[in-house]
């Protein structure tokens, strides 16, 4: 990897993949962060994205009533979404209050970092990783477990900021003039779990594909609500000149933000060899 920019940012000569040496500080100390600012500011996308997410697995053969497992299911959104169209879905989050959360709401959360806090015969039907995949240190590590958890014919399904979306482009443009916040933003600089890779399609599927995983499909999903639009961008965070412009912007640029070539969001799904299928 090669430097990119600040001090913490990396580059992959070959792939292109950007990569941070961002601290992750889940559960160290307390944190400035709002939880009920950030639920409200991500819930209508979180929920809206989460039911294309169950509609696309069911679709894909998901089987009636199968085993769902969503790592850093936070939240619980997309238990509950999952859990109401019939699967059985537990989650894995590392973040002990935002776990707590979701088991006051009535989801099944197993308190602890993905695969550990699974058991050892702990199999499933699905395993989706919703904005999570970045915030790992190990993403080949983990898509390898998911591999070993999931059925023969199973389905991983990952969403995850794209680095050849219109925000990055935009964000890194600005930093190289001077403009550092937007980009530092991006990143999540500062809060207990920051982004630590940005990857795009083809390197994702490349890495699922060397860990003998079959690709059902590449696509995106809307990266903007305007509901909640303030208090995503202020759960943290005092407001600034620079984050009410970007609040603005984002409110204004939403539609064209949602849109395929425009939207920071992809979703890769993959699927695991069925019952029998030499792995090359």
């Amino acid at each position: 990897m090669l430097p990119d920019g600040p001090d913490w940012c990396l580059r992959c000569p070959v792939c292109g993949t950007r990569a941070s040496t961002l601290d992750v500080t889940i559960n160290a100390t307390a944190q400035a962060i709002d939880e009920d600012s950030r639920a409200s500011g991500l819930a209508e996308l979180r929920r809206r994205n989460n039911a294309t997410v169950v509609r696309r697995v069911l679709g894909w053969g998901a089987p009636p009533g199968g085993a769902l497992l969503d790592v850093g299911s936070a939240h619980g959104w997309l238990l509950e979404q999952a859990s109401a169209e019939g699967l059985r879905a537990v989650g894995v989050e590392p973040d002990v209050a935002v776990a707590q959360r979701a088991i006051d709401a009535g989801s099944t959360v197993r308190v602890g970092f993905f695969p550990d806090a699974l058991r050892p015969d702990d199999l499933f039907d699905v395993i989706t990783f919703n904005d999570v995949l970045e915030h790992l240190p190990d993403p080949r590590g983990a898509i390898a477990a998911s591999a070993a958890r999931l059925v023969p014919g199973g389905l991983l399904v990952v969403n995850i900021p794209d680095r050849h979306g219109v925000v990055y482009r935009v964000a890194d443009l600005l930093r190289r003039v001077g403009v550092r916040s937007v980009f530092e933003r991006l990143w999540q600089h500062g809060l207990p779990s920051p982004h630590l890779w940005y990857f795009d399609s083809a390197g994702l599927t490349r890495l699922g594909r060397s860990l003998g995983l079959e690709v059902v499909e590449v696509g995106h999903l809307p990266s903007v609500s305007r509901q909640g639009l303030w208090a995503r961008a202020h759960f943290d965070r005092r407001p600034s000149p620079v984050t009410v412009v970007s609040v603005l912007v984002g409110w204004l640029t939403a539609p064209l933000l949602n849109s395929g070539p425009f939207t920071d969001i992809m979703l890769v799904a993959f699927r695991t060899p069925a019952a029998g299928t030499a792995v090359p």
